[in-house]
């Protein structure tokens, strides 16, 4: 496809990305409010509600990409959908686990 079609294929686009992400806006909002109050009680994240709101800015930073013409994937439509996202602390953790294991056979083997 021409980057003039791709330009101009991205109106409605953007328009569609605004309808969802203005809703994906809303929600995200709530659960980040939910979120807060849940720390501050309990002293720990959800895991749950910390991945959505992952997922949720990884999503928005893709469609930012798009509508900023740094890429021309096209978030949800043949690009980065809503599983393709930057890692969470939450994920950090196993990635914390291996490299320990590693480090510690590493120094035994030394």
């Amino acid at each position: 496809m021409g980057e003039r079609i791709e330009a101009l294929l991205r109106i409605p686009l953007a328009i569609l990305y605004g309808v969802i992400v203005y809703a994906l806006n809303l929600v995200a909002g709530v659960v980040i409010v939910i979120q807060f109050f849940y720390t501050l009680i309990l002293g720990r994240r959800h895991k749950g509600m910390a991945r959505f709101t992952n997922q949720y800015s990884s999503f928005l930073y893709h469609v930012n990409r798009y509508s900023n013409f740094a890429t021309n994937e096209k978030p949800l439509f043949g690009g980065p959908g809503w599983e393709e996202v930057l890692p969470c602390d939450f994920d950090r953790e196993n990635r914390r686990k291996k490299y320990e294991e590693i480090r510690d056979s590493f120094d035994d083997a030394l």
